[in-house]
């Protein structure tokens, strides 16, 4: 459910009419996803063995595989498996698009270090960002590397994913609703002033709990170093160095996204709120587009 929230939340810049089509497209992915899986969750209990241990326990290493397995077989558990497969990695795909759209957005607004380097556009491989595609491949690679040192870091990893996207999603939220009011300039899509606050402090404390969750040692207190989860200290090693980053040397230069909206969209509250911060409303730079040789 959450790559399918991802990919329709990152289409946004190239959907028609995206102010109305994306949440609704947001909504009927959730909706989509809650309903199937359902389905897939009653299947399972119908199907599952009742010995537990035997499926936790499996000599496969995959619990789902042996659920496959005591139902239907061993070729219809490599007919699935294959299948689960091929969709894991079109998923892996699907984020690498996500990943490296959201990498030459920053680097377009120069809040990545070596945003010159990730920016340009091959033209050889058809307007393309090919070096934000090429860097976050290389670095999922790394990161994909630590699944081979043991199954506590293969669990922080995929813990990662979810206190990662909390947290991106959260922060947002929760500076409109805090620093952002004056400036928020309401879509089509638009639950009201009533309850659009209310809403948005639900989402962040939802956010913050599975934050939170995310971090709990999965078999319960007093972990030993085999079963502690370490995605506390993944995720504060990136956060924190995402921060001394801004500190230290990007506050210096960096003045926050390109702000596109015309002046003539904007409310004259608006207007006196961006000019407070020190913001200008102005067209993004032109995007730098490498020629063949350099593609």
């Amino acid at each position: 459910m959450k790559c399918k929230l991802k990919y329709r939340k990152h289409i946004s810049e190239e959907s028609s009419n995206a102010t109305r089509a994306v949440p609704f497209g947001i909504l009927m992915s959730i909706g989509s996803c809650w309903f199937f899986g359902f389905i897939i969750m009653i299947v399972l209990a119908a199907t599952i063995n009742p010995d537990l241990e035997s499926i936790t326990g499996s000599k496969f290493g995959q619990p789902m595989a042996q659920i496959y397995y005591d139902a239907i077989g061993k070729n219809g558990t490599m007919g699935l498996m294959t299948l689960v497969f091929i969709v894991q990695f079109l998923m892996g795909v699907s984020i690498i698009v996500a990943a490296s759209r959201q990498t030459w957005a920053f680097s377009r607004d120069g809040a990545l270090p070596f945003s010159t380097f990730f920016r340009p556009i091959s033209q050889r491989f058809g307007y393309v960002p090919l070096r934000a595609i090429w860097g976050c491949a290389f670095l999922a690679a790394v990161l994909g590397l630590l699944t081979l040192i043991a199954p506590a870091a293969a669990l922080a990893l995929f813990s990662l994913a979810v206190a990662g996207n909390n947290l991106a999603w959260g922060i947002p939220i929760f500076a409109r609703v805090v620093w952002g009011q004056r400036k928020f300039v309401p879509g089509p899509f638009y639950t009201g002033d009533r309850f659009s606050v209310p809403i948005a402090w639900v989402a962040i404390v939802f956010l913050v709990f599975g934050i939170l969750l995310s971090m709990f040692p999965v078999g319960g207190p007093d972990p030993t170093s085999e079963s502690m989860n370490y995605t506390v200290v993944i995720n504060f090693s990136v956060w924190g160095g995402a921060l001394a980053y801004y500190y230290i040397d990007a506050r210096k230069w960096f003045k926050g996204p390109k702000i596109t909206i015309a002046d003539e969209d904007l409310t004259e509250e608006q207007q006196i709120a961006i000019r407070e911060e020190g913001l200008e409303v102005k067209p993004v730079e032109k995007v730098e587009v490498s020629p063949d040789k350099q593609a």
